[in-house]
């Protein structure tokens, strides 16, 4: 009997030193660990900056190699924990099988978090979204950092980034080679140096959604702030992708959103716009929100919401 309780009590520290370790691991040492399921907090160090992403692997599903991941960029002061809940992608993760990763931006000298989203060389006047930080390199350790063991399929790395974070996004599609599957730009647009320098490697499918009445980043661009118009963004990239010549229009209808700026609800029109291409299905698709602000989501139809549109595009594009 004594013999059976010091083997059992040797398990239970056995166990207690492991799930200790892996903390540790997670916690301090930046990297070198197995990730668990679930919602956790990590830090790996790029560039002399020691950098904060949240990673979320669904629960209970039966093969943790080969998912599909999804990185989202937060817009300019945002924080990676607070656009976790704001994109509500975490249904569509467990349903789907899908990783979730939400890098933190660096700051600013003037404190505030942001992506670069123009070449290092370029001297744009765009200060909040344009610094000398290496956030191209971080996204490519970090893709590297969270592929242990296979977890996620190369095939499938998709990025979403709103606002700040739809211009790096944009910026990721024409500095990564053959990387990145699709991505899903929010409110963002192109900075005149990526517009001008962007030479991807190969065509890639682009998902944009922007509202009219944005009075941040302009539907119809910006020459102070340096951002090009959507109509510019959407050129370019039908252009790259060599879309055909036939444009689909749909009238999808009215929905309403509660604006906290307006303290009242808002109604807003959805079109949605198609560019088909032969060349790697590279579609190019706009949802046009008629009266839409600088909103992550427009609608509170569930049919609507922004992680909808964004996973129903994702889904049917791969490399």
């Amino acid at each position: 009997m004594r013999k059976i309780f010091v083997i059992i009590l040797l398990l239970i520290i056995s166990c207690s030193k492991s799930d200790s370790d892996v903390d540790n691991k997670s916690k301090e040492n930046y990297s070198g660990f197995n990730f668990y399921e679930g919602l956790s907090t990590n830090y790996i160090q790029h560039d002399g900056l020691r950098r904060e992403y949240l990673l979320y692997i669904p629960n209970n599903i039966d093969n943790r190699q080969n998912l599909p991941v999804i990185f989202n960029f937060h817009g300019y002061l945002g924080q990676a924990s607070q656009f976790f809940s704001q994109t509500d992608l975490v249904d569509i993760a467990d349903n789907n099988g899908v990783v979730l990763v939400y890098p933190q931006g660096s700051n600013l000298p003037s404190g505030g978090s942001h992506w670069n989203a123009a070449p290092a060389n370029s001297s744009s006047r765009s200060f909040v979204n344009k610094s000398n930080a290496d956030d191209l390199g971080f996204f490519k350790e970090l893709l590297d950092e969270i592929n242990q063991d296979n977890l996620i399929d190369l095939n499938r790395v998709y990025v979403i980034g709103y606002s700040n974070g739809g211009m790096f996004s944009h910026f990721l599609a024409c500095n990564t080679e053959n990387i990145i599957a699709a991505i899903g730009d929010v409110a963002g647009t192109m900075l005149n140096e990526t517009y001008n320098s962007c030479n991807p490697s190969s065509p890639i499918p682009i998902l944009k959604i922007h509202g009219t009445s944005d009075g941040v980043v302009g539907y119809n661009g910006y020459n102070e702030g340096e951002f090009k118009s959507v109509e510019e963004v959407l050129d370019f990239w039908k252009s790259h992708n060599r879309s055909n010549n036939d444009e689909v229009i749909e009238n999808l209808g009215s929905t309403s959103i509660y604006s906290e700026f307006n303290n009242t609800s808002v109604n807003v029109n959805f079109e949605k716009y198609t560019y088909e291409s032969d060349e790697n299905n590279s579609e190019v698709v706009h949802y046009k929100i008629i009266n839409g602000g600088h909103w992550w989501d427009y609608s509170s139809d569930d049919n609507f919401k922004t992680s909808t549109l964004l996973w129903d595009f994702f889904s049917k594009h791969s490399k």
